[in-house]
């Protein structure tokens, strides 16, 4: 079954903030940072069951290049929903929150 990625509008504004943050910093680097993130996404749409639970519904995929982020997902029927694209260096409180 072919699904597509959707996200929640808290992790759709995570993302877009990382963008504006990594353009800031080096030229070029937003782009790969989203190329990182479509590839995650890739591998989560190829098989979403080889990424680990990090909650009851909630799965795990961390981003390969970019080691300090991780997406978490649930799987619907339809479609993959994205919680939170999420920086390790954030509060962890806030993540669990979103994960309940």
């Amino acid at each position: 079954m072919s699904r597509q990625i959707i996200f929640e509008p808290e992790a759709r504004l995570e993302f877009e903030e990382a963008v504006l943050w990594y353009d800031e910093q080096q030229l070029g680097l937003s782009d790969r940072f989203e190329a990182e993130i479509n590839a995650t996404f890739s591998r989560i749409l190829q098989d979403h069951e080889r990424f680990p639970f990090a909650g009851k519904t909630i799965r795990k995929a961390r981003v390969e290049v970019f080691e300090s982020y991780s997406i978490y997902f649930s799987v619907e029927r339809h479609f993959i929903g994205i919680v939170s694209i999420f920086h390790g260096a954030r509060d962890p409180e806030e993540l669990r929150k979103r994960l309940r």
